[in-house]
């Protein structure tokens, strides 16, 4: 006899069995992991050291690439801070050494060298855009020693002692980090940086305001006014008081700086031009002088006289200069001025002050004159023009 067979037992086990894979598909999709954004390499550059007698060189293992009996090749991130220790052997000192790119040997990487312990000496540099070159040597101590001229006679080498150049006018640099260091791609020197920044507000000089000046301090505020191609900016402070503050440029072509002053507030801005005896904004003078001569016609009692005019400028910025570019175009133009304002004879000027604002891509002056007026004039650099007032 035939029996009906009951399949519930079945459809439960294979309902049980579906459910149980649509968990497992639905598990994977929310656990799947979503593809990871390609994270962008920083370029690497090579630094190929050659070895020298006498002492080694100590560098994180990390950069090490390869190494042989004459030279070690490491690999280190572009812009990254490279620490090395110089280590000489007993009986010997560090003598120096050379950072040079690879494709330009011209091209010197400027460095900084610290004492660490002993003899020792740590070596800092940021790494450039490029392949450098490190060469190195360790010298007696004996020969070091005999290399310095006595005490008490005339140092006769290009050598300057250790001390003057790591403070130009007496002054110490504060500041100065990793990202500082590269945005001169490599190309900061310290002791050029002190050097014409004392030259140009002319610290050494009893008539600056900067004479009191000792140490030197880079601002963690970043520049943010207009910026030009092939310049640096930033703003450094002085003897730790923020307010005190100037803005220094670099060209990066020329290898060349200039220090402007800041002013905080447009109004005392118009109140410091429109005081034509105040000289506060000067940064100091320099030894320029501006000569110009002419002649003016007329006639007295029926004869033509002629009048002629000579016209000099003394203590001319040199700053001032920089930012204007055409030194012999401003001579004339202030010359100019002065004959059709019916200036006559020999008359001096002297520059008593000058504003540059770079925010605005305008610089002010005031000169003196010996005849006892005043000229008022300003220099617009977008419009390569100048304008004056006064007389």
């Amino acid at each position: 006899m035939y029996k009906k067979k009951n399949r519930m037992p079945v459809i439960v086990t294979g309902a049980a069995v579906g459910a149980l894979i649509l968990v497992l598909l639905l598990l994977s999709l929310f656990t799947k992991k979503k593809p990871e954004a390609p994270v962008e390499e920083i370029a690497k550059h090579e630094v190929l050291i050659y070895k020298a007698t006498g002492g080694s060189l100590e560098f994180p293992e990390s950069y090490l690439e390869s190494e042989n009996d004459s030279e070690v090749r490491l690999s280190v991130e572009e812009d990254a801070m490279v620490t090395f220790i110089a280590k000489p052997q007993t009986g010997k000192i560090f003598g120096g050494l050379t950072i040079n790119m690879a494709k330009d040997i011209n091209q010197e990487i400027s460095y900084l060298v610290n004492d660490v312990k002993g003899e020792d000496k740590r070596i800092n540099f940021v790494m450039p855009q490029g392949d450098v070159l490190v060469n190195m040597k360790f010298v007696m101590e004996e020969e070091a020693q005999e290399q310095t001229p006595p005490a008490d006679e005339p140092e006769e080498t290009e050598a300057v002692s250790e001390k003057t150049q790591e403070a130009p006018y007496g002054l110490t640099l504060h500041g100065l980090t990793g990202e500082i260091l590269a945005s001169y791609d490599g190309a900061f020197d310290d002791i050029a940086f002190l050097q014409a920044l004392g030259d140009d507000l002319h610290i050494n000089s009893a008539r600056s305001e900067y004479r009191t000046v000792t140490d030197v301090y880079f601002s963690d505020e970043a520049y943010d006014g207009e910026k030009e191609d092939g310049k640096v900016y930033h703003y450094i402070y002085f003897n730790n008081d923020p307010r005190w503050r100037v803005l220094s440029t670099y060209f990066k072509k020329e290898r060349t700086y200039m220090f402007t002053e800041i002013q905080e507030d447009e109004t005392e801005n118009t109140a410091a031009d429109a005081d034509s005896n105040t000289a506060g904004s000067t940064a100091g003078t320099a030894s320029t002088s501006a000569t110009g001569s002419g002649s003016t016609g007329g006639y007295s009692q029926g004869s033509p006289v002629t009048t002629t005019t000579s016209f000099d400028i003394m203590q001319v910025s040199k700053t001032f200069l920089k930012y204007v570019g055409d030194q012999d175009r401003f001579y004339e133009e202030c010359f100019q001025y002065v004959l059709l304002k019916g200036g006559s004879g020999n008359i001096v000027g002297t520059m008593s002050s000058y504003e540059i604002l770079p925010e605005k891509d305008k610089a002010k002056f005031t000169i003196t004159l010996s005849t006892g007026g005043v000229i008022e004039g300003s220099y617009n650099r977008k419009k390569d023009a100048y304008s004056f007032g006064g007389l």
